[in-house]
């Protein structure tokens, strides 16, 4: 017995060394594939994180609906009163406030919830009952006659799904994404999340001017589209690899990476170099469990991903795409007018989204995150500003086309990069917490918000329109400190690598020119002498 305990131990080690040069060869493989190459060989697995994505359009798509309800004649009869001094309908500020609040509250109980299926029975289990939910809470929506409460539940239903699709989008895709495709992957988040929020806006701008309820049931029932594509589609889903080794389950995660990829690609050194980075972050925390966000290194990680997602409300987002068809009718815009400028914000938003994919392929998430936050604090002063000024045609017009800019801009930074980084930053085995809580605080500033604003910008409570932009213009220079001193670069490295960067708690300027030896340890050689933070 004594004899056989050092050969085992030996046999153990060797095993261990072996695996390790296997990951590092699948790292080298995955560093050297250039993007006509990943296209190539991981088609499949563009086809799949497309469908999670087509989830992030019913998130886009029904807060667009309910933003722009209030702008709508005939919802404003039927859920409205008549203000004399505003010579029309309108619905009252706390009933607005209650249907843009259904949507983030629920979010927050159904971005912590999906952790739960998402992690006990994997990605598309999850996906497929939040579809099915989400045909559930259209139904309501559809059958709403004039009731204003029913139209509350039905939003906050809707609301947990909406905040569940965000959270699996990210895991899923970044999950089957090589380390070349992983930005631009995730990027197609915010393009479906902003896709819904264009198909919703051009469908309200043709049936807002019907004289009859189908002015905004057409558009609930448009919804059903989506959840119902999904569901014929995700039988035929292969399982995250990565999900599928944490349970254990190897020859499942063969099985999908095999789905997942080109005949040509060695799916064998792929499965290793998942078991490797999970046996890393197995030894360096032996659970991972909510508390576990909130400890050593994935503290640090956990504050970066929440804080750079709740600075898209912050940066003035929410006042802009949310309400901008409203505020272009306070502003002074006809209806027609407004809702066509409607449109053309989250058409050229968009173009944006789409433009991101090649800016993000080509730059770092830091430099992209960083200028355009700055860029977007420029507008949304300008915005106030503008308002400021005596009132003229010429000035709203100016304004409207600020907001336009802004969306634009918005995004092709940092609305994508929001989605890039928080799939990058976390560790593997925390991702889906790490993304809920995230989302969470993200909807808590929804939340308030939803509340604030309505009684801001109506005619009938603050009416503060356009000046409310200066509450989001502080906040912007705020964002601006955080992210200079705080936000690394993750561009093209793998999971591993961020694991062992984090774990070293590396200096957030050192991260760019972080460099590995061949045995996959810290080299010394090629780092920036810059410890500025």
């Amino acid at each position: 017995m004594d004899d056989k305990l050092p050969e085992n131990a030996a046999d153990k080690t060797t095993q261990v060394r072996s695996h390790a040069l296997q990951a590092e060869d699948a790292a080298a493989a995955e560093h050297a594939l250039t993007i006509r190459d990943a296209i190539k060989l991981y088609t499949p697995a563009i086809f799949w994180s497309l469908l999670f994505a087509l989830g992030v359009v019913i998130s886009g798509f029904d807060p667009q609906i309910v933003g722009t309800l209030v702008a709508i004649p005939q919802f404003q009869q039927n859920f409205g009163q008549y203000d004399p001094s505003f010579d029309g309908y309108i619905v009252r500020a706390q009933w607005q406030s209650a249907f843009n609040l259904g949507v983030p509250v629920g979010s927050v109980v159904g971005a912590l919830g999906i952790g739960i299926p998402m992690e006990r029975w994997g990605r598309r289990w999850a996906m497929a009952g939040c579809c099915i939910l989400s045909c559930v809470a259209v139904a309501i929506q559809f059958s709403t006659d004039k009731s204003k409460v029913q139209l509350v539940i039905a939003e906050l239903l809707n609301g947990l799904v909406i905040g569940a699709y965000p959270v699996l989008a990210p895991a899923y895709i970044s999950e089957v994404s090589p380390v070349v495709l992983r930005g631009i992957f995730t990027a197609t988040i915010n393009t479906a999340y902003v896709t819904g929020q264009l198909i919703a806006s051009g469908v309200l701008a043709g049936t807002q001017s019907r004289p009859d309820k189908w002015s905004y049931e057409i558009p609930f029932a448009c919804q059903w589209i989506f959840p119902v594509f999904i569901l014929c589609l995700l039988p035929f889903c292969p399982e995250s690899p990565w999900w599928l080794v944490r349970k254990g389950d190897n020859e499942g995660a063969l099985h999908a990476l095999k789905k997942l990829t080109h005949s040509s690609v060695d799916t064998n050194q792929l499965l290793v170099s998942i078991q490797h980075t999970n046996k890393l972050e197995e030894d360096a925390k032996e659970t991972a469990t909510w508390a576990d966000c909130f400890k050593g290194s994935d503290l640090r990680r956990t504050l970066i991903a929440t804080i750079i997602y709740s600075i898209q409300p912050l940066s003035g987002n929410y006042l802009i795409t949310g309400y901008c068809v409203y505020f272009f009718e306070l502003a002074g815009l006809n209806p027609d007018n407004a809702f066509d400028f409607g449109v053309g914000v989250l058409a050229v938003g968009f173009v944006g989204s789409i433009l991101s994919w090649f800016l993000i392929a080509r730059f770092g998430r830091r430099d992209i995150y960083n200028w355009g936050l700055v860029l977007l604090t420029i507008l949304v002063f300008l915005v106030a500003i503008l308002d400021v000024v005596p009132r003229s045609q010429s000035v709203i017009w100016a304004q409207s086309s600020m907001m336009l800019v802004y969306n634009f801009f918005y995004d092709l930074t940092i609305g994508p990069l929001g989605f890039v980084i928080l799939s990058e930053i976390s560790s593997t085995r925390l991702r889906g917490k790490t993304t809920a809580i995230s989302i969470c605080v993200n909807e808590v500033i929804y939340v308030a918000c939803g509340v604030g604003i309505p009684y801001a910008i109506n005619p009938d409570q603050g009416n503060l329109r356009g000046k409310l932009a200066f509450v989001f213009f502080g906040f912007s220079l705020a964002s601006i400190v955080y992210c200079y001193f705080c936000l690394p670069e993750t561009k093209g490295r793998t999971y591993a690598e961020l694991d062992i960067m984090f774990l070293e708690n590396t200096n957030t300027r050192d991260f760019k020119n972080y460099v590995f030896d061949t045995d996959g340890n810290r080299s010394t050689e090629g780092i920036v002498n810059n410890h500025d933070v």
